[in-house]
């Protein structure tokens, strides 16, 4: 059946609504990471995105409501992860893991002057506090389900609750953001990793044996296999 134009109108109309709104989130993310959060105006913002204050009121009734955008973001990166992990196809949930914390760690891991004021802003702004609280709840029960197809498989460990385990790696990811953000300059994503590693040899049902100085992988393979 052939599109009437009214269709067509909404859909363009609906279209260059989002572009304007990825718009000022992109602009915004610069400057937060550039300057921080409490140091950026909406002013600047708009000026980034090219668009007037009214519009920006029109998508963002203040500069704290882009955090929730980001917020959200956050949790569809967990929410593909989850869905890659029941798909039938799915034989480990170990790569998935490590490329949902690759995803997770590319906003606000580019900056620790961001990352140091959405901590503050978080603690300080109660409407915030309540959002990025409820985020964590929603983000902590579908790494749960991650975990706990893991378990299905016999890829994880399972005489802890899958809950338990995704409190754990919730806590491992969020403290290592944060004592990387008052750290000398270095790459997050490096630190994710490490600690992803550690703890995935804590929950592994069969965890590879840790390096020795001087070991081979055909060595490590043999002591993993014996």
């Amino acid at each position: 059946m052939t599109k009437t134009k009214p269709d067509n109108d909404l859909g363009r109309r609906a279209r260059r609504k989002e572009q304007t709104r990825q718009q000022i989130f992109q602009a915004a993310m610069k400057l937060f990471e550039q300057k921080g959060i409490f140091s950026t105006t909406v002013e600047e913002i708009t000026d980034a995105a090219d668009v007037g204050k009214g519009t920006f009121f029109n998508y963002f009734p203040s500069k704290e409501t882009i955090l929730t955008a980001m917020a959200e973001r956050q949790l569809s990166v967990i929410e593909r992860a989850v869905e890659k992990a029941k798909a039938k196809d799915a034989l480990s949930v170990h790569p998935i893991l490590k490329d949902m914390i690759k995803e997770l760690s590319s906003t606000p891991g580019r900056s620790q002057v961001m990352l140091r004021s959405l901590l503050g802003m978080v603690l300080s702004n109660k409407m915030l506090f309540e959002i990025f609280s409820g985020v964590l709840q929603k983000g902590r029960k579908m790494l749960a389900a991650i975990i706990e197809r893991g378990q299905q498989i016999g890829e994880v460990r399972r005489d802890i609750p899958a809950i338990e385990l995704a409190r754990c790696l919730h806590q491992s990811a969020l403290g290592t953001s944060f004592i990387w953000a008052i750290s000398p300059p270095s790459d997050l994503l490096a630190w994710q990793e490490r600690s992803l590693d550690l703890f995935w040899r804590g929950i592994a049902a069969n965890p590879e044996p840790l390096p020795e100085p001087g070991d081979s992988k055909e060595e490590m393979a043999a002591r993993h296999e014996s």
